[in-house]
């Protein structure tokens, strides 16, 4: 799904109502969710796959 080097926007979670961010590592949790380690604008922090999307994805969804 998500790739090291990917434009992401985290769209839930506490930096909403949208973080751009670019995928730096990612691994998978206990419970089987994704990890996604990301570099946003205020810093490297750690967001769920399921509650991202690939920029392009967004850009679509939000009709640019």
């Amino acid at each position: 799904m998500f790739a090291i080097g990917d434009f992401i926007v985290e769209r839930e979670g506490h930096r909403a109502p949208a973080a751009f961010g670019v995928v730096k590592s990612f691994e998978t949790a206990n419970n089987g969710e994704v990890l996604l380690d990301c570099q946003f604008a205020t810093g490297r922090w750690y967001a769920f796959a399921s509650q991202c999307l690939h920029y392009k994805e967004w850009l679509r969804e939000n009709n640019f």
